[in-house]
């Protein structure tokens, strides 16, 4: 169970890539799977770079529950917004009188700029 879900997290599941016309292998994620949650998101960090352009990259933190599927190579969509899932979601399991608390842990990431 997780505690106070705030949003609608969807995870857009990874196609499998195909070649362009330059036989680059591209990924259209206009064709991904998309499976909803119920889930709790909050800010992480945001930083700023000036050095060529003006780049922001912020980190966001997203609770699912312990049913839900997600790998480092999907994409997340919250409150219209995609990010990229950075790094391996983690799947926290306690037992006992913490088993309620089960959920899974996304780290999320977004570069505009």
């Amino acid at each position: 169970m997780l505690l106070m879900p705030t949003h609608t997290v969807t995870v857009l599941t990874r196609p499998s890539p195909s070649r362009d016309r330059q036989n680059n292998l591209v990924v259209d994620w206009s064709g991904a799977a998309r499976t909803s949650y119920q889930g709790r998101v909050q800010g992480s960090v945001s930083t700023e770079t000036k050095n060529q352009s003006d780049q922001v990259i912020t980190f966001l933190d997203c609770f699912l529950p312990p049913t839900a599927i997600v790998t480092s190579a999907d994409r997340v969509e919250v409150d219209g917004r995609v990010y990229e899932v950075d790094g391996i979601p983690f799947t926290y399991t306690g037992w006992g009188p913490l088993g309620s608390l089960n959920h899974v842990t996304v780290t999320l990431k977004e570069m505009t700029g």
